[in-house]
């Protein structure tokens, strides 16, 4: 089995990553990850000055395996139209 650190970044802010989880791939490891991030959504939309929520994944030696994340973007349609948009809708 190989050995696996998370690094979570969520509504509290980046969680150090101290403790070791065993899975028998990375791949599993890294579905664990995304399933961490999904009930890490489920919990709330990020809020944090960062926009975002998110899941690293090191390896046994804190190498970067895989970093997951969830971006939340908002599109204020009541502001100034953006020139870029209105060309692609209008097809020009």
């Amino acid at each position: 089995m190989a050995k696996f650190y998370f690094q979570l970044l969520d509504h509290e802010g980046v969680r150090p990553a101290e403790m070791l989880y065993d899975f028998d791939t990375a791949e599993a490891a890294i579905e664990e990850a995304r399933t961490a991030l999904s009930e890490m959504a489920a919990d709330g939309l990020p809020t944090s000055e960062y926009k975002m929520l998110s899941v690293e994944v090191f390896n046994e030696e804190r190498k970067p395996v895989r970093k997951i994340r969830l971006v939340l973007e908002e599109i204020d349609k009541t502001a100034t139209a953006d020139p870029i948009a209105e060309e692609t809708e209008h097809g020009h």
